[in-house]
């Protein structure tokens, strides 16, 4: 091959052309990139709009610098018959008969994306994308929050895949949707953007498990239609190319300290007049001395009380402006150090809204685990952060079908366990059946190493097809893979044993694939599986006989 040595040469003499010594070396791709799709508080990147347009991220920071806080809807108290189970409030009527009230979302939509990027940080994630499909109000068409759309989604999705970079695609929204189709039709397009482009894996979850009542007589009937319609309707394509988790989470991610009175409906008129109703009596009844007169301290807990009216209802003349956050702040304190109840409303207010699909703490939970034992361990029996329990408690025998189904599509449970909290126990692909992509970390390392290899070989395009880049070529895969062996991410006494690069005439190569421009290069792994299972044998001892 001429050089450029010999081609500069104008000269007559002898001319030294120079080769490297060593190939250029792999550097490996980050594995745990995860792009989050969803609904925002807004979208805006140095003034200007930002939707749809895939950003990147490296804290809640900056997420709450260009996409704004979390939802945070208002909620009404709903009166329930008297023989109500599951109710938040109980409190007292004017005869004292007891009564329960409900707190439900004013407006049927919700959003989960800002809580699922503070669960995923809090679970050791760090840089990711975002792209928002639109904000709260869905662009100001419909006052008060509109549904999460499967089209929105769909949108993002597509964006997603025009981005270079992601290993992982999460939208725990996609639980929102309005139906198990819509899911279905979302879940299908995110293994199939996984296996056409080759990078990336998707995070899913359980659609429809929000619906679930363990304490129901039907529970098992319904857990096995709900996980069988999951099964359905992700289809049976590229199914290595995700992994789904279950159930939810009951998390810390939104502290009651966060709430205040502003989260119940004080804007509607009627539901402002019950609640005030309802703290008016608990208050006669902790500071009042039975007469028809207030006490003092009953008087200024009524006031504190009068004064959560909005401005626009708020009686003129008054010294407190509950628009302005500062003293919102301040008469929430007041009030919560003086009434009970309305401590326990927003409790109640806070767990709702803590509880969130699994999917963003699981994203977490890889870039944690890649960062600290390599991308080839297994993401699982971690112990999950701000998460107090899973919303279903399983056992080993309703896990079981779970875990190993007949079809193969596995999913993943999160378990409590004694003195550990939540882990997740299991870390198979919805590709359970194949022995060769069953478990996520087999996946994904193939993925890395696949990626790697890919971008470095970008380098050889110009070089010609002969014997010194092919050994070129041997020695820097070889080298990426040497590395990862030594790191124990592939299996193997030896390197020799662990994986073998071969490129060149005769083994990968046909004189036909030289002459027409054909680069192949055949790398063989023997990855790393993980111990499912453990046997334990016990043998008693009797009488002194072994």
């Amino acid at each position: 091959m001429a050089t450029p040595a010999v081609q500069q040469r104008r000269v007559p003499g002898l001319g030294v052309a120079r080769r490297d010594a060593w190939p250029p070396p792999v550097i490996g791709l980050q594995t745990a990139l995860p792009i989050f799709i969803g609904y925002t508080e807004k979208a805006a990147l140095d003034g200007q709009p930002a939707y749809l347009k895939p950003i990147k991220i490296r804290s809640l920071a900056d997420y709450e610098a260009i996409f704004g806080g979390p939802f945070r809807p208002s909620f009404d108290l709903v009166l329930l018959p008297t023989s109500s189970e599951g109710y938040d409030l109980g409190a007292s009527d004017e005869t004292g008969a007891l009564r329960h009230y409900s707190l439900r979302p004013t407006c049927a939509a919700r959003f989960l994306l800002g809580d699922s990027l503070s669960l995923f940080y809090a679970n050791g994630g760090g840089a990711c994308y975002v792209v928002s499909v639109g904000n709260y109000t869905a662009d100001g068409a419909v006052p008060g929050g509109a549904p999460v759309e499967f089209t929105r989604l769909k949108g993002g999705l597509r964006v997603a895949g025009q981005v270079v970079g992601p290993t992982m695609t999460v939208i725990p929204e996609a639980t929102l949707l309005a139906d198990a189709t819509d899911f279905g039709a979302l879940a299908r397009a995110m293994l199939e953007q996984g296996g056409s482009l080759g990078d990336r894996v998707s995070i899913l979850d359980v659609w429809g498990t929000a619906s679930l009542k363990p304490e129901a007589p039907s529970f098992q009937s319904d857990l096995d239609r709900l996980i069988a319609a999951f099964r359905t309707s992700v289809g049976d394509e590229a199914l290595s190319y995700g992994m789904a988790y279950f159930p939810f989470l009951r998390t810390s991610i939104v502290p009651a300290t966060a709430i205040d009175y502003t989260h119940l409906n004080i804007h509607d008129a009627s539901q402002l007049a019950r609640l005030q109703a309802i703290l008016k009596l608990e208050s006669n009844r902790l500071y009042g001395d039975g007469s028809s007169r207030s006490t003092p301290k009953q008087q200024q807990v009524d006031e504190a009380i009068d004064a959560m009216a909005p401005p626009e209802a708020h009686p003129p003349g008054t010294p407190r402006a509950p628009g302005d956050p500062n003293a919102v702040a301040s008469l929430n304190r007041e009030l919560l150090g003086a009434l009970p109840t309305l401590a326990q409303a927003e409790h109640r207010i806070a767990a709702q809204l803590s509880v969130l699909p699994a999917s963003p703490a699981m994203a977490g939970v890889y870039a944690m685990v890649d960062g600290n034992r390599g991308v080839w361990s297994a993401p699982a029996n971690v112990t999950l952060s701000s998460v107090v329990a899973p919303t279903i408690a399983l056992n080993d025998r309703q896990q079981a079908d779970l875990n190993l189904p007949l079809d193969g599509k596995a999913v993943d449970v999160i378990r409590e366990f004694a003195g550990r909290g939540s882990v997740p126990w299991g870390a198979r692909t919805l590709d359970g059946n194949s022995n060769d992509w069953r478990y996520v970390h087999v996946r994904r390392t193939l993925i890395y190493v696949e990626q790697s290899i890919k971008t470095a070989l970008h380098s050889f395009l110009p070089a010609a097809n002969d014997g010194y880049t092919w050994a070129a070529v041997v020695a820097m895969v070889s080298d990426l893979l040497e590395g990862l062996w030594s790191q124990g991410g592939l299996m193997g006494a030896t390197a020799s044993e662990a994986f073998s690069v071969q490129c060149g005439l005769g083994s990968t190569m046909t004189a036909e694939d030289v002459l027409q421009g054909e680069f192949v290069v055949q790398v063989t792994l023997q990855m790393v599986r993980p111990a499912e299972f453990m046997a334990l044998t016990f043998r008693q001892r009797v009488g002194g006989a072994l």
